[in-house]
């Protein structure tokens, strides 16, 4: 089994990466409502990592833990890894049996972050 420890670490590494090279643009001011789409799936050995299309200027930050849905149905769970004001990354915690992660989903934080 892989510590919790080095998935996060590993995630955080990628996530920087992945930010590092993606070009982000703000056209117009963001509302910070804690939403954002998922822009990728980045597949992992033990977990999942979602590029999301917000930041910092739609109320998401590190730690946060949220919603992952798809036309109002709820597929499970994730936290922010990553976040930068456009762009952040987050890492997969749950998913409800049977369920996949595409582009197009929603992430919301959780105004109860509990797990």
């Amino acid at each position: 089994m892989i510590p919790v420890r080095s998935v996060l670490a590993n995630a955080l590494l990628l996530a920087a990466a992945i930010a590092s090279g993606a070009e982000t643009r703000v056209l117009a001011p963001a509302e910070s409502d804690g939403r954002a789409l998922v822009a990728s799936v980045v597949a992992g050995a033990t977990s999942d990592l979602l590029v999301l299309d917000g930041g910092h200027a739609r109320g998401l930050r590190p730690g946060a833990v949220c919603t992952l849905s798809r036309a109002g149905s709820p597929l499970g769970s994730v936290i922010v890894a990553e976040s930068g004001l456009a762009r952040s990354v987050a890492l997969v915690l749950e998913l409800a049996p049977g369920a996949s992660v595409a582009a197009g989903d929603l992430v919301s934080v959780r105004a109860n972050p509990r797990l």
